[in-house]
């Protein structure tokens, strides 16, 4: 049986009814049905049944019988959803609940079912049932700790006898034969005395219990990973380790990757992709493959969240998990004994430092994943990122494990390959997507707006409609206003975003996706602005947890100013999350939006950096960050994250802008298709090298035009003539300002050049063990042509990249003649240039250095260096530098955003030359503090201490603990070792770390010193966390209950 056309348009009738529910939609408007959609109660019910037939029969197993059977289950669960949802027979819900829910377990979607199957308060069945009913919900919730109760009757021996064998198993892993035996007997025995309905469910129910013993962790784990289940026993046992394997995790089973082998692995969002890493480095770690894995990944947000999970699932075992800061410095420890298992999880940047001071700790890594693995062309990061992999893959030990895991890799092969060789494997699980996705489009031609699904991956194809669902409101107009002001505007997209949005939150979470900061900033003023006129939709705060919601306004305040448009439209319950909101802040509302505690975000794509939220609902009120449209695989990885596998049974993409539909059938509608274009996923770009943006050309500000620049003449001038590479700018924009071109637009994409040429060259230090020139070459063109540029290039452009890694060669050696020194430079993660630069101003400059009273004094002495060196385009246009030098001092203090601010208000500081500079915000104040001095700032004072350190000189011990004491705080803006040592132990907020120090007292802590001081004032502690969001709350008790 397979569901035909009509079958799918009678569905779709049974999903714009469900939705109609959803959206609220009053009950006088909805849609009649023209056909009652009972009628594929007979199709879906055959479905569910063969497939069981098919389970218990063993003839399941095959890939065509597996695809078509999910079609077929997944068809049949949408179809209980549905009918469930539009309420159209309330006396079957606890039937459909049990059909939805099995139907999506047994089509490997078993997020969607744990959640249907909790709408099941009570379950209703009729009189004289025989219990199966029971025993299904019982199998299905899958808790096995308790039996189900089960009325007498003919089947109840049966039952009770395979539940407490079941039980046994997912308790001690035995009696599998048993099982399946009591399995054949319960099956056989309902052919010949039970009832029809009895017949199928228990049909279902053998079925579900045996997909239950095939995805069990007892029987899988061994099976993939070649290792005894008595090793697995102990680890298995453990109440918070998971009891069966999801789809994907089956998948890298089969591939072998939990016996090690390596992989370029395509994992969904939501797939189970973090549980995934903890059963690659247990299968590692038990096999004795290796005592320390290493798992990079691309953002600090990121690590953080894979260094909570790993210490969670390995909380009691002699499994140490270290999160590297990302202060470029040693502050780290690389002691990897027999006694204890290590995990390291870092950023590119951070492990690019550490190899380069601690090149041997390469040897003792037996894993390396690569979560988040298509950022090589992310940049200067990306070419820093590149480069590391390049020399990690001749560092590691050959038989080291390699993983890179990845949403969306459209060149999964040409990667592996450059990764790990020829043995190399691809997992592709793109189509074990966890969660249903729907996709709408406003449509608003009437009075009343509405929304149109479509085919998700082709919007040309119509599914069902919900009408009535956007109407304009009146609202309150405010002194000197003359004309009416209504909301939503039905030709702002970003309105109707808003307004889909509030009224949508009820629901579950939402996420409305913002392509620039400045533009989720103008969702907090928008909704502040509504509702100060009287709107009266219920803000998304009467669905927040009240107490947290105060919390959060609180810490806002503290931070950026009871004025910010983003603390104002907390009250209302809607967040901002993008780059400009402080860490303290994005990791308190991510908390509290995973824990279900606020509702309302409106973000950028800092949402796709591997933070996993549980949101229901997507809206996209625009496609294009600044003047670039988003890439299609990171609009993959973003929707990804509506429809949290477990938290909901779909998510719903929802593009705002009726424009975009509405005139989808005008030949120059661009908007109708590149959302086409983003939608299908075969259009995601393959995964690249931003080493090769060395080789664009130059583009005018509007990207009509071009000049194209040799990479190697670009190169000899930044060697040869800086001078004249300086002016460069300036002279294309003099001779075609016509074309758009202007001198700063130029200067951005000559300096991004240069990025490059500094990552190449910082590499090439670390690297470069030879001084023979001859030597030093070939090793130099096999450092290029291990880089993934090379690997992607055409011909010219592999020619051209060794010469450029021979040119800039040729001119350290020359410069640098010492490789010791190279050595020593190439931890500061800088180019040549600035490093002799900072190695001649340092060794003018030693002396007053050294004589720095404190740190207000050291910062005066290092001004002159910190603010030549600092390239943030803010800092760099800002009209005065000497009241940076005051900012940067107020930061360190600990002052907060808001403070900062006032410093540069009160000393008539603009942002900006020319006839309009700009008055300066909150977001220039973060930018500076955050990029230019926590960024920037650091590195240029770690290649000061790198520098220092060259010299040997006792006398400079002291002063070395003082710059690296400086670096961090700098880092993250706080005044003593105490305070940062509060920040790094999770307390990653500015407010909150300065407040615990208070309360310890002693300002000179390091962390396991503080932790011992904690204990101590637990009480002082704990009361001071508690008038903060929830999430600090949770660290505590982490950090409490771990071992000291």
């Amino acid at each position: 049986m397979k569901p035909e056309r009509n079958s799918l348009r009678i569905l779709g009738m049974a999903q714009s009814k469900a939705k109609m529910f959803e959206y609220s939609v009053p009950e006088v408007d909805h849609i009649n049905l023209p056909v009652d959609p009972a009628i594929l109660f007979s199709l879906t019910i055959g479905l569910i049944g063969d497939v069981s037939t098919q389970i218990n029969g063993g003839s399941a197993d095959n890939n065509l019988n597996k695809t078509e059977n999910r079609a077929a289950l997944k068809f049949g669960a949408h179809f209980f959803y549905a009918y469930l949802q539009a309420k159209l027979e309330t006396n079957l819900d606890s039937y459909l609940i049990l059909l939805g829910a099995a139907s999506f377990y047994l089509a490997d979607m078993p997020g969607s079912s744990a959640v249907l199957l909790k709408s099941l308060e009570t379950l209703e069945i009729e009189p004289g049932a025989s219990g199966m009913e029971v025993f299904l919900a019982w199998l299905l919730e899958g808790d096995f700790t308790n039996l189900p109760t089960i009325p007498t009757n003919l089947f109840r021996d049966y039952i009770l006898n395979i539940s407490e064998l079941l039980s046994h198993y997912f308790n001690q892993g035995t009696s599998k034969e048993d099982l399946l035996a009591s399995l054949n007997n319960i099956h056989t025995f309902s052919y010949q005395n039970g009832t029809p309905r009895e017949l199928l469910l228990c049909d279902i129910a053998c079925a579900v219990a045996r997909k239950r013993l095939d995805n069990s962790t007892w029987l899988a784990l061994p099976r993939y990973s070649n290792i005894g289940l008595e090793l697995w026993y102990s680890i298995i046992k453990k109440q918070t380790f998971i009891r069966e394997l999801w789809p994907a995790q089956h998948l890298l089973g089969e591939h072998g990757i939990f016996r090690g082998a390596s992989a370029v692995i395509q994992m969904p969002t939501s797939a189970g992709k973090t549980k995934a890493t903890e059963l690659i480095i247990r299968s590692a770690f038990l096999a004795e493959r290796t005592r320390l894995a290493v798992i990079v990944a691309p953002y600090r947000a990121l690590c953080h969240e894979i260094s909570d999970h790993l210490k969670f699932a390995f909380s009691g075992e002699s499994v140490g998990i270290d999160e590297f800061t990302d202060v470029i410095q040693a502050d780290f420890e690389l002691k990897v004994n027999s006694e204890q298992k290590q995990v390291f999880v870092v950023t590119p940047e951070k492990l690019s430092y550490v190899l380069r001071h601690e090149p041997t700790m390469a040897n003792k890594v037996g894993i390396v994943i690569y979560d988040e693995g298509h950022h090589f062309d992310n940049g200067a990061r990306g070419v820093t990122y590149e480069l590391l992999v390049s020399s990690l893959k001749k560092l590691v030990p050959k038989v080291c494990q390699v993983i890179l895991i990845s949403a969306v890799i459209r060149n999964a092969e040409a990667i592996g390959v450059w990764l790990n060789g020829e043995h190399n494997k691809v997992v592709s699980g793109q189509n074990l997507v966890p969660t249903d996705r729907t996709v709408a489009f406003v449509s608003w031609q009437d009075y009343l707006g509405r929304l149109q699904f479509v085919n998700p991956l082709d919007p040309t194809e119509e599914q069902y409609f919900v009408p009535r669902i956007l109407e304009s409101q009146s609202l309150m107009c405010k002194p000197r206003e003359k004309t009416g002001y209504v909301f939503p505007n039905k030709e702002n997209g970003r309105d109707i975003a808003l307004n889909l949005g509030l009224k949508l939150c009820k629901n579950g979470c939402v996420a409305v996706f913002c392509g620039t900061k400045r533009t989720a900033s103008w969702f907090c003023e928008k909704v502040t602005d509504v509702y100060s006129r009287q709107l009266t939709i219920p803000s998304p705060a009467t669905y927040s947890d009240p107490s947290e919601i105060e919390k959060l306004f609180v810490l806002h305040k503290q931070n950026l100013g009871d004025d910010a448009s983003c603390t104002l439209s907390v009250k209302h319950g809607v967040f901002a999350h993008h780059g400009n909101i402080p860490r303290g802040l994005r990791l308190a509302v991510e908390y509290a939006l995973q824990q279900g505690l606020i509702r309302f975000v409106a973000c950028t794509s800092t949402l796709a950096q591997g933070v996993n939220l549980p949101i229901k609902y997507l809206i996209v009120s625009g496609a294009y960050q600044g003047h670039e449209r988003i890439k299609v695989r990171d609009f993959h990885n973003l929707i990804g994250r509506a429809g949290r596998s477990g938290k909901h049974t779909e998510g719903s993409i929802l593009f705002a802008d009726p424009q975009i539909y509405d005139q989808r059938n005008s030949s120059d509608n661009k908007l109708w298709r590149e959302a086409k274009l983003l939608l299908n996923p075969d259009n995601s770009e393959p995964c690249g090298s931003s080493l090769f943006d060395i080789f664009l050309p130059l583009h005018s500000d509007n990207d009509m035009y071009t000049i194209v620049k040799d990479p190697l003449d670009l190169a000899k001038l930044y060697i040869q003539q800086p001078g004249e590479l300086i002016s460069l700018p300036d002279q294309i924009a003099q001779q075609h300002f016509d074309k758009a071109f202007t001198k700063e637009g130029v200067a951005n994409q000559i300096q991004h050049k240069l990025e490059i040429i500094y990552s190449i060259e910082s590499y090439l230090m670390a690297h470069l063990e030879q001084d023979d020139k001859e030597t030093a070459e070939k090793d130099v063109a096999k450092m290029a042509e291990d880089t993934l540029a090379f690997h992607l290039a055409n011909p010219k452009q592999k020619q051209d990249l060794v010469e450029l890694f021979l040119i800039l060669t040729r001119n350290l050696v020359e410069r640098i003649p010492s490789s010791g020194k190279r050595k020593a430079f190439s931890r500061t993660l800088k180019g040549v240039s600035d490093c002799l630069k900072i190695e001649k101003w340092v060794d003018e400059n030693i002396v007053s250095l050294r004589n720095s009273k404190n740190i207000e004094s050291l910062m005066i002495s290092l001004w002159p260096i910190l603010s030549e060196q600092i390239k943030n385009r803010n800092f760099q246009k800002a009209t005065s530098l000497q009241t940076m030098l005051i900012l940067a001092n107020s930061w360190l203090k600990g002052k907060t955003y808001r403070q900062l601010l006032q410093i540069l208000e009160d000393a008539g500081v603009k942002i900006g030359s020319g006839s309009r500079p700009r008055n300066p915000t909150i977001d220039h104040v973060i930018d500076i503090c955050d990029s230019a001095f926590a960024f920037d700032g650091t590195l240029i004072i770690a290649a000061i201490w790198e520098t220092i350190a060259l010299q040997e000189d006792p006398a400079n011990s002291a002063f070395l603990d003082e710059l690296a004491l400086l670096q961090k705080q700098l880092k993250y803006g706080l005044s003593t070792a105490t305070a940062v040592s509060c920040y790094e132990l999770g307390f990653s907020d500015r407010i909150i770390a300065q407040e615990l120090n208070e309360i310890i007292s002693d300002n000179e802590l390091n962390k396991q010193s503080l932790k011992r001081q904690i204990r101590k004032k637990l009480v002082l502690v704990q009361n001071k966390i508690a008038a903060y969001p929830k999430y600090y709350s949770t660290v505590l008790e982490q950090l409490i209950s771990a071992r000291a």
